[in-house]
């Protein structure tokens, strides 16, 4: 093994995927023998990233991998930067889920944050293909592919509960997210109403907010917020992940789900079919064929077989494809060939 790295990953605290990959990367980063060192900011600093630029990088910092919104802010003088792109607002893709204030935000000032980063760093990564390949239109530089990934010891099944259904048993779909449009929570009333008794839609992210409570079916169920450490029993405790997501950077509800021996039932959109092969860990529909995706539930819940075998296969794929060894050993063949550049 090479020398043990000190790696700073300044992040500002988002409520996001982006957080949790911060975490999940420090406690990888450890576990190969590297010394992480993962510092919060304030969500006040996102509107004026450049005050980020007055905070010291640890005594001997070998390299600083941050997020593109605020990465520019973090680089130090003779340390390179790895940045990270979770989440590319610049793609075309991207464009019909944003809200008029939202988008005028991301290009008016986002979008000029993103390129100083990425003019700044030493190394690009990106968490998919989809992302990469609007990236390396925009950017005319290269852009490494690293995928997320799940603690696959973590995030497992118990023993199978699907062969165990009665025929008389609720089906109970999980959707995790927020209530956005491109998340795809604002179908989530329609589906839970038209699948009706046997079937129940829980619900957990920040949707209380979404929904007018009243309103709601009565199998439409909002979950209380837990912590990180307790989604692998959110999961374990429903028969089918229902991620409806119409725009996605990297498909981390449905790799969860995978791991948890959960098939996936959704749209076909970018981020989740990197993550999912349709027929095989999952049932992806047309984007916005809502009658497809009820159907394809409804298929599930009267194959039982078929219901096992794509969790199955979904378990199988997450453990294989998405390792937790791979990511984390591609991130510190990243910074080694950063620290190389930097010092020539």
């Amino acid at each position: 093994m090479t020398r043990s790295l000190r790696i700073w990953l300044p992040a500002i605290r988002a409520g996001s995927g982006a957080d949790v990959f911060v975490q999940r990367l420090a406690l990888g980063l450890e576990r190969a023998g590297h010394q992480p060192h993962a510092q919060w900011f304030d969500h006040r600093y996102e509107l004026a990233p450049w005050r980020l630029r007055s905070f010291d990088a640890p005594y001997g910092t070998d390299v600083v991998h941050a997020n593109s919104w605020q990465g520019f802010a973090f680089k130090r003088p003779g340390i390179p930067l790895v940045v990270t792109e979770h989440q590319y607002v610049a793609h075309p893709a991207f464009a019909p889920y944003q809200g008029r204030l939202q988008g005028i935000y991301h290009r008016r000032f986002i979008h000029a944050c993103m390129r100083r980063s990425f003019s700044a760093s030493a190394a690009v990564v990106t968490v998919s293909e989809f992302c990469a390949e609007a990236m390396r239109l925009d950017l005319d530089r290269r852009v490494r592919v690293i995928h997320n990934w799940v603690d696959s010891e973590h995030f497992s099944p118990i023993a199978s509960t699907s062969s165990q259904l009665g025929a008389d048993r609720t089906i109970r779909l999980l959707f995790v997210g927020n209530p956005s449009r491109w998340k795809g929570a604002d179908i989530l009333p329609a589906v839970a109403r038209e699948l009706g008794e046997g079937y129940e839609v829980q619900c957990l992210g920040g949707l209380r907010k979404g929904f007018d409570l009243a309103q709601l079916p009565p199998n439409m169920k909002l979950l209380p917020r837990v912590e990180m450490d307790e989604m692998p029993s959110v999961y374990r405790s429903a028969d089918i992940a229902l991620v409806p997501t119409r725009y996605e950077a990297f498909g981390y509800v449905a790799l969860e789900a995978m791991a948890c021996g959960l098939p996936v039932v959704g749209f076909d959109s970018a981020g989740t079919k990197e993550v999912c092969v349709h027929g095989e860990t999952a049932l992806l529909a047309p984007l916005d064929d809502v009658r497809k995706l009820i159907a394809y539930v409804r298929q599930l819940a009267d194959d039982r077989v078929l219901l096992r075998r794509l969790g199955e296969a979904g378990r199988h794929r997450a453990v294989s494809e998405f390792s937790a060894i791979d990511s984390v050993s591609a991130y510190i063949d990243t910074y080694q060939a950063a620290i190389s550049h930097e010092e020539r």
